[in-house]
């Protein structure tokens, strides 16, 4: 198992301290704060239950950051290729079939066109050497306000109240699979992608240039790979994995487009990608760990006992510090003897 290093154990300590100071600061006890989220998170079935739903969209995400993180590609923007491949979804589901096979072309529309808006950040770093975190970022306010558009104009529902898209045909949502609750199939869908991933990166070819070029492109250049071309490729991989979680999240969940339907999945799914070392088996555990973290937090928020961005800041610190973490240069003990 690997070990965490230095500045890593001190990331993990400031996000304690600042969790505490800030709950704190908002006048609640961080033991009281502790025991309410705990309690909602793992010992109610509505937090639990909220908890798992969430989990499966920041499993496929996750797992999409993982790949592109790997490469030493830095995609900021899959709220707006979610937003993109739920938005293309949603538009031609009329014209699917239904059952099984109009679901997997549902779920595959979203891949498609998560994975163009991911694209377009991909063709302007690899044609144009463009910074991706630039271009997926402003890519991601284009796509949101795509959605209000959208919403509010030609994919409004029928009767023109609410800014959301008329529901899709029921032949086109995942099917339940724990009666009496909203667990849906999606599950299976997050679990073949975690597989899928897992077998890429170990074993694939794909997975060993990803790991060349981002670790060392000068190095991948030298051996015959095309670093620009890898990278972006990456980011439309990345974008079809948000965009399969948002179609997951329409078919599964919600049944329709509307704004906020995906709430801050994308920062939270780099979090979740980086607390385990962007590994595709251990994504799944870490995206139930933060969607238990705003379960709990998130019901502690409800009852005024914490400000609910709270959760936002946790995310943000984890990202920042892990982020700092993998590029700080590892300082040699005095008096240690260096291996060249």
């Amino acid at each position: 198992m690997t070990r965490l290093n230095r500045p890593e154990v001190y990331g993990i300590v400031f996000v304690v301290a600042l969790v505490v100071g800030a709950i704190l600061v908002a006048g609640a006890n961080p033991f009281e704060v502790a025991r309410a989220a705990v309690q909602r998170a793992l010992f109610t079935r509505a937090g639990f239950l909220e908890a798992l739903l969430r989990t499966v969209p920041l499993t496929i995400m996750g797992l999409g950051i993982a790949l592109s993180f790997r490469a030493g590609v830095f995609n900021i923007g899959m709220d707006g290729q979610l937003i993109a491949g739920s938005a293309l979804a949603v538009a031609l589901a009329p014209w699917l079939p239904g059952g099984a096979a109009g679901i997997a072309l549902f779920l595959a529309l979203g891949i498609a066109g998560g994975a163009a808006w991911g694209g377009i950040a991909g063709l302007i770093k690899a044609r144009l050497g463009g910074n991706e975190i630039i271009t997926t970022i402003m890519l991601t306010y284009v796509a949101t306000q795509l959605l209000s558009w959208l919403v509010r104009g030609p994919m409004q529902e029928k009767m023109r109240i609410i800014p959301r898209s008329d529901p899709i045909d029921a032949a086109l949502r995942l099917p339940v699979i724990v009666e009496g609750t909203r667990i849906h199939a999606g599950f299976l869908v997050a679990v073949l992608a975690v597989v899928a991933t897992a077998f890429v990166v170990r074993r694939g070819r794909y997975g060993f240039k990803l790991d060349v070029v981002g670790q060392n492109a000068s190095a991948a250049a030298y051996a015959g790979m095309n670093p620009a071309a890898i990278a972006g490729m990456v980011l439309a991989v990345s974008g079809g994995f948000a965009g399969l979680a948002g179609a997951v999240e329409i078919s599964g969940v919600y049944g329709r487009l509307q704004e906020g339907f995906a709430p801050g999945f994308g920062i939270s799914a780099i979090a979740v990608a980086l607390v385990v070392r962007l590994n595709p088996w251990l994504v799944p555990v870490s995206a139930l760990g933060f969607s238990l973290l705003y379960a709990g937090l998130g019901s502690v928020a409800q009852k005024a006992l914490v400000p609910f961005p709270l959760i936002n800041i946790i995310e943000g610190a984890v990202v920042f510090l892990f982020l700092a973490a993998s590029v700080m240069p590892a300082r040699v003990p005095a008096g240690a003897k260096s291996d060249g």
